[in-house]
This record gives structure tokens, C-alpha cells and sequence, in this order.
């Protein structure tokens, strides 16, 4: 090879090698970039977080555990339940303030006087658009529609005395003196109980006795009192056959059942809004009084209660 040929060859091999390192540093627009390092499909589909919370008494376990079921079904949210169970409205309504509770199963009743410190609203209606107004407005949580029962206040006999005496109403009851009502020390003066009932209704019952109100449905089954106070949704009403008079004059608050929500939340994950919504204005009174039983008396466990009632449903 002459000396001008070899000469040649070495100017392309530098020439080569020289483009090849400046494609290799990132160069100009048009070349060759190195490929960058992708996420791992885990971190690219990390889902959201949403936490579940609720009281201390079956059926707020049961509500608690239907939530965060739904939503680990229909969404690819990442739920927490630990919070199912957590206790009162006095602490699950400031972990919602400080963003470590996302939604729960709140009561009208108790949002109104417990949180909100005002005074009852008779209209079940009214009282639900005073809380949902003014929890979004000085809390930023929204009130979703309710699921379609309440659990307020009630009043029971024992079936066959109803219908033995013709009793549908807390205006029936009231012309019945002669049965005995049974309390505990708070009955005869709270004025949401006894008092209440004496001014709305005329209550004048001629013997009141005072006991241990956890063994009422035992003393009611026995015949030791005609009358019990307790809960409207409670599972004991069906297992010992109570009969609950109606609030015909509306003297107990509205306590609807429904969810609370960040609106947060709500606005960041819209899909839980959409999940949640075959719940609304679904269950009945007699839906919760049978799903509180199958705890309260049969002691399944409730979140067993929780997913059978939502497969049942076809809802997961």
C-alpha cells in the first residue's frame, strides 16, 4: 500500500470513531439517544390510597367493612380497613380533619348535635341538607346520599301485646298507661327519652321500672315489663319479636345513615364515588335489623356479614 492510502485509512478509522463517541455523549438533534431507564410496571400502576373507618358496634362494622369490600373489588386502590372499628364520632371525625381517615358511616343525628353542635331538626330531609351543607363548607367532607335506613331511637313491645291491644304508634302507646315501661336512670330524664315522650305524646305510665338496660329484651321476654326503649336497627328486635312503635309525631331526631367523605378524596379518586353508589337508598331497616342479627345473636363474624350481603347483592 503507498504511503498516501495508508495515510487515508487512518483519517476514516479516526473519523468513524470520532462520530461514534459524539453519538455515544447525546449530540445534536436527529441522533441516536441512549435509551433511559423505565419504571417497573409495579411503580407505573401504584395505585391510590383510600383509609375505611368506623364505630364500635356491629352495625358499624358491618357498613365499614361493605365500603372498604367495594371498593377492594371495583377499584385499584390500595384500601385500608384497620381503621373499621377505630370508636366514637368524637375520634374518627378529627382523624378525617387531619387527612389519616378518608370516609365512614356517619348518622344525620349525630353529625348535626355531636359535630356540629346544633340543635335537633325533626325532618329527616332537613336535617340531612344541614349537615351536608355545612360540613362541606366548614370541613371540606362531603355527605353522600344514605344508604336508606336509620338508626334512631325506638320504642318496643313485645309483638303479641300489639296486636293484642292494637298498637302501631307512639300516640297508641301513650293511651296505655297500665304497661310498664322500663328504663335505665337516664330514661327518666334525658329529654330525648322519657320526658320527651311525656310532653309529645302524653306518656303516664303508672309503674316505671329501673334496670340494667342491657337485660331489657330478657325482662321484656319474660313479661316483667310491657315497654323497652333501645334502637331501631338493633338484631335482638327480631330475635325476641319485638314490635317498634312509630314516631307518628316525629319526636325522635333523624338518624339516616350515610357516608362521609374528604372531599379530598373524593376529588382526587372520583372512582369511589361511582363504586359506592349501588349502596345508596339500598338498605332497609329490615336489611340492617337482619344483618345486625347474624352478629349480634347468630356472632358471625361482620365482615363474613359484610361480603355475603354484598355478593348476595351482586355487587362483588
Amino acid at each position: 500500500m503507498k504511503p498516501f492510502g495508508a495515510k487515508l485509512l487512518v483519517w476514516v478509522l479516526v473519523a468513524v470513531l470520532l462520530a461514534a463517541l459524539l453519538a455515544g455523549c447525546g449530540g445534536k438533534s436527529g441522533q441516536q439517544q441512549p435509551q433511559q431507564q423505565q419504571p417497573s410496571s409495579t411503580e407505573a400502576k401504584k395505585p391510590g390510597k383510600v383509609v375505611v373507618g368506623s364505630k364500635q358496634f356491629a352495625e358499624q362494622y358491618i357498613l365499614g367493612y361493605m365500603i372498604a369490600e367495594l371498593l377492594k373489588a371495583k377499584t385499584d386502590l390500595e384500601v385500608d380497613d384497620s381503621l373499621v372499628g377505630m370508636g366514637a364520632t368524637e375520634l374518627l371525625h378529627p382523624a378525617m380533619l387531619k387527612g389519616q381517615l378518608d370516609l365512614y358511616p356517619e348518622y344525620t343525628g349525630t353529625g348535626l348535635m355531636v359535630v356540629l353542635k346544633e340543635q335537633m331538626i325533626s325532618d329527616k330531609q332537613a336535617a340531612y341538607d344541614k349537615v351536608k351543607s355545612e360540613y362541606e363548607k366548614q370541613f371540606k367532607i362531603i355527605w353522600l346520599p344514605p344508604f336508606g335506613f336509620e338508626d334512631t331511637f325506638a320504642i318496643g313491645v313485645r309483638a303479641e301485646t300489639a296486636q293484642k291491644l292494637g298498637l302501631e304508634t307512639l300516640s297508641d302507646l301513650a293511651k296505655r298507661p297500665e304497661l310498664v315501661f322500663m328504663g335505665d336512670e337516664t330514661t327518666w330524664t334525658r329529654p330525648d327519652q322519657y320526658p320527651g315522650l311525656q310532653k309529645v305524646y302524653g306518656f303516664n305510665n303508672k309503674v316505671k321500672k329501673t334496670m340494667d338496660i342491657n337485660l331489657k329484651y330478657e325482662a321484656l321476654a319474660k313479661g316483667e315489663v310491657d315497654i323497652i326503649p333501645g334502637f331501631s336497627t338493633e338484631g335482638n328486635l327480631k330475635k325476641y319479636n319485638v314490635k317498634v312503635m312509630k314516631d307518628d309525631k316525629q319526636f325522635f331526631p333523624p338518624y339516616d345513615a350515610a357516608i362521609v367523605i374528604r372531599q379530598e378524596t373524593l376529588e382526587k379518586y372520583p372512582q369511589v364515588g361511582e363504586v359506592l353508589k349501588p349502596l345508596f337508598g339500598s338498605i332497609t331497616e329490615a336489611d340492617m335489623i337482619e344483618l345486625n342479627y347474624q352478629v349480634e345473636v347468630e356472632k358471625k363474624e361482620p365482615l363474613e356479614v359484610a361480603k355475603s350481603f354484598l355478593k348476595k347483592r351482586g355487587l362483588i
